[in-house]
């Protein structure tokens, strides 16, 4: 009797290594540093870190929609995750966003981790790209903090001073 691979336990190993990635890029700015910005329409560090703590609950949302109803139209995580970023109050501090964001990513594995097989393939359809499953859109949670992992270091690079 052949038996089914865990789906949330193909994508927690994707997932956790691409938050440490995240916070060790995070790591790298100085506390000074945290709060500029590379450009004038650019976020900063610690904006990044709280687009991510936003992204977390959206997402989870989101996931929770998909399950309760049928074939749900949600909205584009891509738009909405960054509008409620921009409309939510300034970060305290980084220990303050990255606690959150560490209580916010224990909820989703404990929501992701209690989903059968089959809810995996639960169908929904995004503004943008069409019909998709619940699996695809656990998929963009890693590509999504591997995305700003690369900005921050990005973001790093444009604020160190180069040595000639």
């Amino acid at each position: 009797m052949a038996t089914l691979e865990n789906p949330f336990e193909r994508v927690r190993p994707k997932m956790v290594s691409a938050r440490i990635e995240l916070i060790s890029r995070l790591a790298k700015f100085e506390h000074a540093e945290l709060t500029l910005a590379p450009a004038p329409d650019e976020w900063s560090a610690l904006e990044i870190a709280q687009h991510i703590y936003v992204a977390d609950a959206l997402f989870l949302n989101q996931l929770r929609t998909i399950l309760s109803d049928e074939n749900p139209l949600i909205g584009a995580p891509e738009e909405e995750a960054p509008r409620q970023t921009r409309a939510s109050e300034a970060p305290v501090s980084l220990e303050a966003v990255l606690a959150g964001m560490a209580a916010r990513r224990e909820d989703l594995f404990e929501y992701l981790s209690t989903q059968p097989a089959e809810a995996w393939e639960h169908p929904f359809r995004h503004p943008h790209w069409g019909q998709l499953k619940f699996y695809q859109l656990v998929n963009i949670l890693p590509q999504h903090d591997q995305q700003h992992a690369q900005q921050l270091a990005d973001i790093k690079a444009a604020l160190t001073p180069t040595q000639s």
